[in-house]
């Protein structure tokens, strides 16, 4: 599969994840009633890793693909994003949640997106065209737009719970920007690892500082399956994203995610809509797309590089194989790329991290 292709398929499938993560935000909403969000937010990520080790248990067990797995110098960088996007992230979310509206805090994860494309610009040296730059400023005047729309239908939004949702969209900005430093490797181990870890330590907290809840049958199948399609689905497919199109772009696409999640309040929570709130929806839905669509061009340059990831034989894949390795494609091996000098449309996947 040529590399645009991959690129296509990788913004459906992310497009596809921002879908599944919005249905969280309602589905959140009205766990909350039975739930403290220490409990909840630690449920929901235990039930991703379950999820993602299920699909890792059932998967091919080729011997490639260990090529694939996680090794000694992605843990730090793993680390970290569980600490950020699965253990302080979900905590602020569902915190703030209690004092928001459904729709105020679908929309306030927008800045999940600003802080995204900030932080690839500063950490990866990710960079905008017009379009980008422009999806920006209209996810900002929606977010402006936003500040006007009155009282939600549980009560107006606490400023304090405005700050956790923001709080939470800075973990998960950052959580995005480790998260692609390790992006080649599989995604459902990533997923299983970050789930069980950040869900576990949230439960813990939850025992200790008896913040349980009240679970029953019918709620513990709630959480599991909001947190296996939710969480651990929208994850998976969140990373693969990284993967072929980089930090910003796949961040922008993900910024859909949060006028979905508004409207699918509006819808199941019975939430009042407001003027203010339609426009805001308009410009950050707006702001994404732009954001999606943006044309990155340039001459650049592709420095020595060795790595193991899956992979076809494109452009950048010119290397020489074994009959073993020929007979499976795509496949995962350790491979090495040779300076190259050229310019075409692309997106900051693995293989275009080069500076500007």
């Amino acid at each position: 599969m040529s590399a645009p292709s991959r690129q296509a398929r990788a913004r459906i499938e992310v497009l596809l994840g921002a879908l599944a993560f919005a249905a969280s935000v309602p589905a959140g909403k009205l766990l909350l009633r039975d739930l403290p969000p220490l409990a909840l937010s630690g449920g929901l990520y235990v039930a991703a890793g379950l999820f993602c080790s299920a699909l890792l248990a059932l998967g091919p067990h080729r011997a490639e693909n260990r090529e694939n797995r996680l090794q000694g110098r992605d843990w730090p960088w793993l680390i970290s994003a569980v600490f950020l996007g699965g253990l302080l992230g979900p905590l602020a979310l569902f915190q703030g949640l209690r004092w928001s509206s459904g729709y105020v805090t679908g929309l306030l994860l927008n800045f999940e997106a600003i802080f995204t494309v900030g932080l690839g610009a500063l950490l990866s040296g990710e960079r905008l065209g017009g379009r980008g730059s422009g999806g920006i400023a209209l996810v900002i005047a929606g977010a402006i737009a936003l500040s006007s729309a009155g009282e939600a239908s549980a009560g107006a939004t606490r400023p304090l719970g405005a700050l956790l949702i923001l709080g939470a969209c800075a973990c998960w900005a950052l959580d995005n920007n480790f998260t692609q430093r390790i992006s080649v490797r599989d995604a459902r181990q990533i997923v299983a690892i970050k789930g069980l870890a950040g869900g576990a330590a949230s439960l813990g907290l939850a025992v200790l500082l008896g913040q349980l809840g009240a679970w029953t049958s019918i709620t513990g199948v709630s959480v599991a399956l909001v947190g296996a399609v939710s969480y651990g689905l929208s994850i998976v497919l969140f990373i693969r994203g990284l993967r072929e199109l980089g930090v910003m772009h796949t961040g922008a696409l993900f910024a859909l995610a949060p006028g979905l999640a508004a409207l699918l309040s509006w819808v199941v929570l019975r939430e009042p809509i407001h003027v203010a709130g339609l426009l805001a929806l308009s410009a950050m839905t707006a702001g994404a797309i732009l954001l999606a669509t943006d044309v990155h061009e340039h001459l650049h340059t592709h420095e020595p590089l060795g790595h193991a990831h899956e992979h076809e034989h494109d452009a950048h894949h010119r290397h020489e194989h074994t009959p073993d390795e020929l007979a499976q494609v795509p496949h995962a091996h350790w491979h090495r790329h040779e300076p190259l000098t050229h310019a075409h449309p692309h997106a900051h996947d693995v293989h275009h991290r080069h500076s500007h």
